[in-house]
């Protein structure tokens, strides 16, 4: 199989839409993430002008939720609304499935009295999942589970999470006392910009993101016609992919990785910058102080010097790769310029 895969602009959000072919005339399409809400017709716009045209007859619509955060869910709920009725599978994981009745409704409970700021956003998290749930069930699609066990087709894999991994973070990220103790909306403190030239991989290395519900977050890997591999990492971060290499991950022939959480300094190190070593980072960032860091950008031309990274945030459109031109149609659009 090869690929087209489309980072559209959705600000610091994920809206991502690969488009996988089959050399006996079979057309792919995933839809992962979808941005803020406001961007789900945006990428509907794309899909319509930029690949519907083109498919074959013999097709698959499909949708990937990374993880239920409003910059990635939203969205994509949008576009789940006007292109539902050609969809076939609906692939993301339904965190209430994995705690008890009594616990969700003690979060829901928690969240109507405003008693923690992190326990109401984990709430909404719940009912945008039931969103889904609901937009499968009036559409008749089938849901399966973003978990390595759960759904590999083709080409397409889910490498992170593992159910055990998955199951041990929600059982973190659902825990009511826990989140009482923890704000993960308190920014770190503030990086000087020298430093940030002078120091940049100690800065990458200073704090990872220890939130469950990022770690959680579904990494696709995507394997073209000639054995090149490309890494798709939503909100994840070093833990993730610790626990990728210790079920067997290896990084060998990758040709691009997403840079994890719009390019945060909090979800790559230097460690795995290294071990990804890939020739090209792509970023969905809005372009501001944090997205994408300027520590990790110089932290990657510190180590990988012939590596280029690219963002959505360039231009304020789409980044394209195509992993075999001779299989898609030219869409005639311009190179890139990397960051």
């Amino acid at each position: 199989m090869d690929f087209v895969i489309d980072f559209v602009y959705v600000g610091d959000g994920d809206g991502i839409v690969i488009w996988g072919r089959n050399p006996d005339e079979q057309d792919f399409v995933f839809f992962l993430d979808g941005g803020n809400q406001e961007f789900g017709s945006k990428i509907v716009e794309h899909y319509k002008k930029w690949i519907k045209p083109y498919l074959y007859d013999k097709k698959t619509i499909a949708f990937i939720n990374s993880h239920p955060h409003a910059d990635h869910i939203n969205g994509l709920i949008e576009i789940v609304k006007e292109l539902g009725d050609e969809m076939t599978w609906g692939i993301y994981n339904d965190p209430v499935k994995f705690i008890s009745e009594e616990l969700r409704e003690n979060i829901k409970q928690s969240a109507l009295r405003n008693e923690d700021a992190d326990i109401d956003h984990l709430y909404k998290s719940f009912q945008k999942i039931q969103e889904l749930n609901d937009l499968c069930e009036h559409y008749n699609i089938e849901k399966k589970e973003a978990i390595t066990d759960a759904f590999n087709y083709n080409e397409i894999k889910i490498v992170s999470p593992t159910r055990e991994f998955y199951t041990a973070k929600v059982q973190l990220f659902t825990n009511i006392d826990f989140l009482k103790k923890v704000d993960y909306t308190k920014s770190f403190s503030e990086v000087d910009e020298t430093l940030e030239s002078l120091t940049p991989c100690d800065i990458v290395d200073e704090k990872n993101d220890a939130s469950p519900e990022n770690l959680s977050s579904t990494v696709i890997e995507l394997v073209d016609s000639s054995n090149k591999r490309y890494l798709l990492t939503s909100d994840s971060g070093v833990e993730s992919f610790d626990d990728m290499e210790k079920n067997g991950f290896n990084t060998e022939n990758l040709n691009f990785v997403q840079l994890p959480h719009h390019g945060s300094r909090r979800n790559i190190s230097t460690n795995w910058i290294g071990k990804f070593a890939p020739k090209m980072f792509l970023i969905s960032a809005e372009g501001n102080k944090k997205h994408p860091r300027k520590a990790v950008l110089s932290c990657i031309k510190k180590n990988l010097p012939n590596c280029k990274t690219y963002s959505t945030h360039k231009n304020k459109g789409t980044i394209s790769y195509t992993t075999n031109r001779s299989v898609f149609p030219n869409r005639n659009w311009g190179s890139a310029e990397p960051l």
